[in-house]
């Protein structure tokens, strides 16, 4: 006789998987939510935060300097710490403004024969238009016998436009076009030329501004610090001073890293644009170079118009036929080191994967324009050192890093 079937008990195994996944993705869903939360938020305050967060890296860069000096004098001196400390900062936006006003300088003091070159240049200038009016009033009050004078001959711009069996000269639909067939090519560079004084004027404004703004929050956070640094200590507790100090010591490092990898690479910009425009026998090498070392500390903008400014000077000064190398050439060396070279560098120097510093340097970007993308290593480097102090974030500093493990992760971030 056949055993009764005993009753089976229900699996607990798949329903607590089931539970598993569905926890997993809802936390998935909330850190979706949370990022777009996040990132709305600043880029909604990004006047506010810019600011901020500049001043945050700035005190951490010049820290130890205060630190430095304020050990070595009395008590009652301490506050010489944060003069040396504010000094280097002045004394390095000098030097960078002052050489970008000098290069700035170089180059407008040569626009007067740029325009007459841009003039001879280009069939139909005004070499072409003082001509032809000359012609004009020669054939209308000739020397010759009225009727029967020779007039003057016609120059090769006339015999174009008039097209008396002879084609338009090269160039001349080009000057047409850039002088509105009116041969005021001066006066539409001058008007460019002030439309230009004006923006740059603005931002020069704006970013003086903002730069007295960044000055004078720098120093109170350079004096609030050890007040702070103890506000910390009482509310999370003791162990805090020690993790906290760790980081912010291990942060200001990897931003003096940074800062030199973003010289050198200035350096070769600045080496490579003088050596390709020498080939070609343009003028100013050493502005130049100059200037693409200065504006290569400015992300897109900067390297945007390190390039435009040789180009432009080449076409006025040789001609289209040299325009175009030298513009590929200088296209070719910044997208090599650009997309390339500087972020492998920095990434290596910084302990940051060279993909995450290139898509950080898009987002930040997007979000806060070209500060944005000035700060946007900075903001990674601190994130991933953060990061890698808080448990439950450690997978998110890993990513950031170019780290293959957490062993890893812990030697970079101080933790070893």
């Amino acid at each position: 006789m056949a055993e009764p079937s005993k009753p089976t008990r229900p699996s607990l195994g798949a329903p607590l998987a089931g539970a598993g996944r569905y926890r997993r993705t809802e936390l998935a869903l909330l850190a979706v939510l949370a990022v777009v939360i996040v990132g709305w938020a600043l880029y909604a305050t990004a006047v506010v935060m810019v600011p901020i967060v500049t001043s945050v890296f700035v005190a951490l860069l010049v820290a130890p300097v205060d630190r430095a000096v304020a050990a070595r004098v009395p008590d009652r001196l301490k506050w010489l710490g944060h003069v040396a400390a504010m000094g280097i900062i002045l004394v390095v936006l000098a030097l960078f403004f002052g050489s970008i006003w000098v290069a700035s300088q170089r180059v407008v003091d040569r626009f007067p024969s740029v325009s007459r070159e841009i003039e001879r240049a280009i069939p139909g200038g005004a070499d072409g238009e003082a001509a032809r009016s000359g012609g004009g009033e020669e054939a209308s009050g000739g020397s010759g016998p009225a009727g029967t004078g020779d007039a003057a001959p016609a120059t090769p711009a006339q015999a174009g436009n008039e097209g008396a069996g002879g084609e338009d000269p090269a160039g001349a639909g080009l000057f047409d076009f850039l002088s509105g067939r009116d041969g005021a090519l001066a006066e539409r560079v001058q008007g460019y030329a002030s439309d230009l004084a004006s923006t740059i004027l603005n931002s020069a404004t704006t970013t003086l501004g903002g730069l007295v703004l960044i000055f004078f929050l720098t120093l109170l956070m350079l004096m609030e610090a050890p007040r702070w640094q103890a506000k910390l200590v009482s509310i999370i507790g003791d162990g805090s001073d020690r993790n906290w100090s760790s980081s912010l010591d291990i942060i200001a490092a990897r931003l003096r890293r940074y800062l030199l990898a973003r010289t050198i690479i200035g350096l070769a910009t600045g080496v490579l644009y003088a050596g390709w425009l020498w080939i070609f026998g343009v003028d100013l090498l050493i502005v130049w170079g100059l200037l693409a070392f200065l504006l290569n500390f400015i992300p897109t903008l900067g390297s945007l118009i390190a390039g435009i400014l040789p180009v432009a000077y080449a076409f006025t000064q040789e001609d289209l036929q040299t325009a175009i190398p030298v513009a590929i050439g200088i296209l070719v060396i910044e997208q090599i080191m650009g997309n390339f070279i500087d972020p492998k560098v920095q990434g290596r120097q910084v302990s940051l994967s060279p993909l995450v510093v290139l898509i950080g340097l898009l987002v930040w970007g997007w979000l806060w324009g070209i500060p944005g993308a000035i700060l946007a290593t900075p903001i990674i480097i601190a994130a991933a050192i953060i990061f890698a102090h808080i448990p439950a974030m450690r997978p998110v500093a890993l990513l950031l890093s170019r780290e293959r493990d957490l062993a890893g992760l812990d030697r970079m971030s101080g933790q070893d």
